[in-house]
């Protein structure tokens, strides 16, 4: 008796395993730079996503999706991209690189993008989101005389090494 519930028990394992309801299986989707950190020149941002499956059998994925919302949780934008043709890949390292306005950023309030990971089918398989941070002197050259100077303990200059004043000479009148 338990040697035929043995058998059914993995018989019916094997047989979710081999379906697209593999209730043995995650995806992992993790992305850098979180946040994305935009200044108000900026025309393009670049992410790093890793997708991974864990479990037995393999989780195919089939396309990534882009969805831009406000502050409000509104929906600004939305694109989906094709990860592989062949619907195989159960692995993926990526570089997502995308035009990005930082002042249009700032003005429409964009806060975040969800990103998912769609099997052949459309069953999303993972979800993440990636905050922005609108910072408008990124990407700026500032004068030096702007650039904050460390003043922490042992780093700031000894007075052996501070510049020595030169009198100005004297005009003639």
């Amino acid at each position: 008796m338990r040697a035929r519930f043995a058998l059914a028990a993995g018989v019916a394992t094997l047989a979710l395993a081999l379906s697209a309801c593999n209730p043995f299986q995650s995806v992992q989707l993790d992305l850098t730079p979180n946040p994305i950190i935009v200044g108000l020149l900026d025309t393009k941002a670049t992410i790093h996503a890793h997708v991974v499956t864990h479990g037995f059998g393999s989780v195919p994925f089939d396309n990534v999706q882009f969805a831009v919302y406000n502050s409000n949780n509104s929906l600004l934008l939305s694109q989906k991209e094709k990860i592989d043709q062949s619907g195989k890949t159960t692995t993926m390292d990526r570089d997502y690189t995308f035009p990005i306005n930082g002042a249009a950023v700032a003005l429409s309030g964009t806060k975040y993008i969800e990103v998912r990971i769609y099997d052949p089918n459309g069953k999303e398989l993972a979800a993440r989101r990636l905050d922005i941070v609108v910072h408008a002197l990124s990407g700026l050259n500032l004068p030096s005389i702007l650039m904050p100077k460390d003043v922490t303990p042992g780093n700031a200059p000894s007075p052996a090494s501070a510049p020595i004043a030169t009198p100005l000479p004297t005009s003639s009148l």
